[in-house]
């Protein structure tokens, strides 16, 4: 009887360690390396010979200098290497204070695999910010949704942890990575002494089939109408041509290979630059 107590409680043992061990190499909360947090995974994590990298894409894809769409939603993947295993934490906050309890989340995260949770902020433990992290080690990328805020400057942080998966915290290693996040311009005019000179609007917008560019010139302008990506990268040229003073309405077909998503409609009338942005349906 007493080696069948003594062995139940091993196994109990085993079991509670296990579980302990497999929490944390799948990515603690508030260890993301922010300000707010103030820990990463290596506080748990060392020895690993290799320190991993990590790659954040989205789609669509962020602007130039990681400009976002105001109340665009993003499927962001966190990619590792270095390692087969990872786990990982991310945050997207409002602010870089040290002081955890006046942070916010920035805009809104949402799990996508049913092995991501978002944690939310624990009563009592100081913090009034979300962050998501994994229940299990895994193969990278991991995914998320984040839905922008309408206005402001946020702060993305992630930890990444590489994994050797030997049933130990030690030969993992972590690395960290942080992105700041501002708005796209919407509204650009180039110089600004020639904000007067012209004027453009884009409707329907979102768009589904036939775009309505409407510009108005002081003067005859050589005129532009290009489709960029969201980083600025033209795809091609709407119009082209020479345009007498007065008020334009051009409608342009949008072609139907055309992918669904946000894009940049640029109006370049001698040499100055008008910026709007489209969203196709």
């Amino acid at each position: 009887m007493k080696k069948i107590i003594l062995f139940s409680i091993a196994i109990i043992t085993i079991t509670i360690l296990s579980a302990f061990q497999i929490y944390y190499t799948s990515g603690c909360p508030n260890h993301t390396g922010s300000p707010a947090d103030g820990l990463t995974c290596a506080s748990c994590h060392a020895g690993g010979v290799n320190t991993p990298s990590v790659i954040i894409n989205s789609i669509p894809a962020f602007g130039p200098n990681n400009t976002y769409i105001p109340g665009t939603t993003y499927t962001i993947s966190i990619t590792g290497q270095g390692y087969n295993l990872f786990g990982f934490d991310l945050e997207i906050l409002n602010s870089t204070s040290s002081i955890a309890n006046s942070v916010l989340d920035f805009g809104t995260i949402n799990s996508i695999s049913p092995f991501e949770i978002v944690n939310t902020p624990a009563s009592g433990n100081g913090y009034t910010y979300s962050d998501i992290t994994h229940t299990t080690p895994n193969a990278s990328p991991f995914t998320l949704e984040w839905t922008a805020p309408t206005t402001g400057t946020g702060y993305l942080y992630c930890a990444l942890l590489g994994i050797n998966n030997n049933g130990s915290t030690s030969g993992d290693k972590c690395c960290t990575t942080s992105m700041t996040l501002t708005p796209i311009p919407t509204n650009i005019i180039e110089p600004a002494d020639n904000k007067h000179e012209f004027d453009m609007s884009i409707y329907p917008n979102p768009c589904y089939q036939t775009l309505n560019v409407v510009y108005t010139t002081k003067k005859s302008n050589a005129v532009t109408i290009s489709l960029c990506n969201t980083l600025g990268i033209k795809l091609f040229d709407i119009y082209h041509g020479e345009d007498i003073e007065g008020t334009q309405n051009l409608q342009y077909a949008i072609p139907s290979n055309l992918a669904r998503g946000i894009y940049i409609i640029n109006v370049n009338i001698d040499n100055y630059l008008i910026t709007k942005k489209m969203v196709l349906k």
